[in-house]
């Protein structure tokens, strides 16, 4: 990993930007240029999932300007997954970022292999001195946006179309079950798994198939196969809530909100953490009070009245006034789950 022995202290501009993140003026950084990349499993234009991770990049390149070099590949496939993440390691890259569970065979491999760099993978649970994984507390921003989605039907069904059935997948909509549920208003719930992040048209049809049995809210948790799902409530006419990124204005006559997963900052904070030499190999796991979660904006059919219940829901949470429990990932992956 990168030694103290190689950072200079902060002078200039840069200082300045670097004191906004709380850094202070004593921290350090690279005598050369910081190389940092990122690996993406799918498109940047997906408007959500891929397109934060995206966003985190550029905003190491705002934050840091001239003293970072970046660089990135959209739409890797698994089998070049170790190819793409060692070409980076042998470019000379410091810090890569996967982004997705699925690399974490990948770069648990490189990782090991590069002893002196550092490496974050997104959802991951790899291992290795020099790989920390990133994770967010779904449980408690699913939960939320589930307690609003209740508030918000009117037919009393509330919908999830999720993409492929993994745990991270899993989590958001059974964290999002639980918050419909947590509402009081003895709302029934319907969820169908897509088995895919990258199909629009399935999303459509998936949420045709929940719109079907009733809901008039439906969340999704699909990436680029939630645009399908988008699409299918502008059409019938029903609300959605956005995933990932703040979806409001890909649709805002259909969008009420969104679970905003603020993958940028989290960047930021990950890169700050080898500038500090305050790195932590493993899990690194980020809440409501982080920052990284949040509320997204509102759509107009949402009244005032439900946004002050979020929010004080929110600040409960962050508080600790509210707990909400984790999951138990083990006995959750054997529930059984409706799919497309």
């Amino acid at each position: 990993m990168l030694k103290k022995g190689h950072w200079r202290k902060i002078t200039g501009a840069l200082s300045v930007a670097l004191l906004s993140l709380s850094l202070g003026s004593g921290a350090a950084v690279a005598a050369d240029k910081i190389k940092v990349a990122l690996a993406l499993p799918g498109a940047v234009s997906d408007k959500g999932f891929n397109a934060s991770a995206h966003a985190g990049l550029m905003l190491i390149k705002e934050r840091f300007g001239d003293d970072v070099e970046v660089a990135f590949s959209e739409s890797v496939q698994r089998p070049d997954f170790v190819a793409t993440l060692r070409d980076y390691a042998n470019r000379g890259f410091d810090v890569i970022y996967a982004h997705g569970f699925q690399w974490g065979d990948a770069i648990s491999k490189v990782a090991a292999e590069n002893p002196e760099k550092h490496f974050f993978n997104v959802y991951g649970s790899g291992s290795g001195d020099n790989l920390a994984n990133l994770h967010v507390a779904n449980e408690q921003l699913f939960h939320v946006m589930g307690r609003l989605a209740a508030r918000l039907s009117k037919s009393n069904i509330v919908g999830a179309v999720g993409g492929w059935e993994i745990p991270p997948i899993r989590i958001q909509v059974d964290s999002f079950r639980q918050g419909v549920e947590a509402a009081g208003l003895d709302t029934k719930f319907v969820a169908i798994y897509t088995g895919t992040f990258y199909d629009a048209v399935k999303g459509k049809e998936a949420a045709r198939a929940v719109i079907s049995q009733g809901a008039d809210v439906i969340a999704h948790m699909a990436d680029a196969t939630g645009l399908g799902v988008i699409q299918a409530a502008e059409e019938k006419n029903v609300m959605t809530i956005g995933y990932f990124a703040d979806q409001l204005q890909v649709s805002p006559s259909s969008i009420a909100s969104s679970a905003i997963i603020n993958v940028d900052e989290m960047f930021v904070q990950a890169l700050q953490s080898v500038i500090d030499d305050k790195f932590q190999k493993g899990v690194n796991k980020f809440g409501l009070s982080s920052g990284i979660l949040e509320v997204g904006s509102y759509g107009a059919a949402v009244p005032q009245e439900i946004q002050a219940e979020v929010a004080k829901l929110v600040e409960d949470i962050k508080s600790g006034k509210v707990k909400i429990p984790g999951p138990n990932v083990p006995e959750l992956m054997k529930q059984k789950i409706n799919k497309l």
